[in-house]
C-alpha cells in the first residue's frame, strides 16, 4: 500500500504537488478547480488527490532520497546500482536502502572491497577500466585506432576525452532518425 505521511497537512500545497495535479487537470484525469479552492489547496488534500491519481502505481523515489542514496553509495556504505535501477527506484525501496546504508555508516562498516575514489592528477596514466572501454569503442568503430606509442603514454585526461567522443558517436547511432 502506498502511504504518505504529511507532517503539516493543513499547510498550503507545495509547488511540486500543484504541478502534478495541474498536469492531471490538463490531461483530463482530474476535474478543474475553481480559483479559490486552488489557492486554498492544502498539502493533505493534495496528497489525497495525488494518491487517487496514482492508483496502485508505486510512488517514485524523491530527489532527496536519490541524492542521499547516491552519497551513501559514493562513500561505500551501499553497493552501486545500475542507472536504470536507480532511475526507477520507488520511494519505499529507496527508504529501505537508505536505512540499511545508514546503519552501516553508523558502525563505519563499508562494503567489502570498497576503496574510496580519489581524484587523479591530470597527467596520471589512463586506468585499466578506461583502456578496456577504449578498446571496446575502437572495436565497435566509434573511435579510430590508437597508435601503440600513444596508447602506452595515454593520460587519464586524454582517455576521458576519447571515451566522451566515443560515447557521443555511440549515442548518435543509437538515436532514431527524426
Amino acid at each position: 500500500m502506498n502511504t504518505i505521511t504529511i507532517k503539516n497537512p493543513n499547510e498550503p500545497a507545495t509547488v511540486a504537488q500543484k504541478k502534478m495535479i495541474g498536469r492531471a487537470v490538463k490531461e483530463n484525469r482530474h476535474p478543474r478547480f475553481d480559483t479559490e479552492k486552488w489557492q486554498a489547496l492544502t498539502k493533505g488534500e493534495a496528497v489525497e488527490i495525488i494518491t487517487k491519481l496514482r492508483g496502485n502505481e508505486p510512488i517514485p523515489a524523491s530527489r532527496a532520497q536519490k541524492h542521499k542514496l547516491a552519497d551513501l553509495i559514493h562513500r561505500g556504505f551501499r553497493k552501486g546500482l545500475k542507472r536504470e535501477t536507480f532511475d526507477a527506484l520507488t520511494s519505499e525501496t529507496a527508504k529501505k536502502m537508505i536505512w540499511h546504508a545508514v546503519q552501516r555508516e553508523k558502525t563505519g562498516e563499508t562494503i567489502e572491497g570498497f576503496t574510496l575514489k580519489t581524484r587523479l592528477e591530470p597527467n596520471a596514466p589512463a586506468t585499466e577500466r578506461q583502456k578496456n572501454r577504449l578498446t571496446q569503442l575502437i572495436k565497435d568503430g566509434f573511435i579510430p585506432r590508437i597508435a601503440p606509442q600513444e596508447w602506452a603514454k595515454m593520460t587519464h585526461e586524454q582517455a576521458t576525452e576519447r571515451i566522451t567522443k566515443g560515447k557521443q558517436a555511440e549515442q548518435e547511432i543509437a538515436r532514431p532518425a527524426a
